[in-house]
């Protein structure tokens, strides 16, 4: 009989959401796993909540330059990594926007998209300060255990063609707290590759010390394992989101 408390399998996932704060989240932490279920046939989604202008290198573009040289990059990322759509919500980088509209821009997205998985970053990582992370992981856990709750309102067009479905799981990265380590040697050139897309926000000495901190990491992630880079993910159902202390040891 199976474990219905057991983490799900990722890979059984055919449509991934993947929320990320800023417009290089998910492929920093997670490029190669995402890059792996993409070419098992997995279709991903992207969805950034910021619109990311804070960290751009060259302040002296307008706002309306610095969107798009952002938007560039990511589009040219998400092509290596095999993305095939990307969401933009636009709230203001390392600004103030409300927890509750979040929540209920990333219910929408969900009851639009309908994935069988999602993926985001840990908000429950120690020490993590940068807000974006905490309300972004925070709300997308939310929404995970709230999408198929019909009182809950987003948009009158997209709730009333809402049909009821199931979440397989949720999977967080940057955590502290991983229950897998997906190996990603396979993919790891393409990680690298899709990395160096994002040149808005890093100069050339930047990157390069990113990607060398990237590669220490994932070596080291995968030390002990029968291969050289790795992944951490804490992977959990829905149900292991609410009223469940065990889930930090899930």
């Amino acid at each position: 009989m199976n474990n219905p408390f057991s983490p799900p399998d990722i890979w059984q996932a055919r449509r991934i959401l993947a929320i990320q704060p800023h417009y290089d989240d998910n492929d920093v932490a997670a490029g190669g796993t995402l890059a792996a279920l993409a070419a098992a046939g997995a279709e991903l989604i992207y969805l950034t909540v910021t619109d990311d202008l804070v960290g751009v290198v060259d302040q002296d573009q307008t706002d309306e330059a610095m969107a798009a040289g952002l938007r560039a990059d990511q589009r040219r990322a998400g092509e290596i990594i095999g993305v095939r759509g990307h969401h933009w919500l636009g709230y203001p980088d390392a600004g103030d926007f409300d927890y509750f509209d979040l929540r209920r821009q990333l219910i929408r997205h969900i009851r639009l998209i309908r994935p069988d998985f999602i993926l985001t970053v840990d908000p429950w990582m120690p020490y993590e300060a940068h807000n974006d992370h905490i309300i972004t992981g925070r709300a997308a856990a939310e929404a995970a255990i709230l999408y198929g709750l019909p009182r809950l309102k987003t948009d009158p067009e997209v709730d009333a063609g809402f049909e009821p479905f199931d979440l397989l799981g949720i999977a967080f990265y940057g955590t502290a707290y991983p229950n897998t380590v997906q190996d990603i040697s396979g993919v790891w050139e393409q990680k690298k590759e899709a990395v160096r897309q994002y040149q808005a926000q890093f100069t050339e000495e930047e990157m390069e010390g990113l990607l060398r901190a990237l590669a220490f990491k994932c070596r080291e992630y995968a030390a002990g394992e029968p291969f050289e880079f790795g992944e951490p993910l804490k992977i959990l159902r829905t149900l292991h989101l609410h009223g469940y202390p065990q889930a930090i040891s899930t």
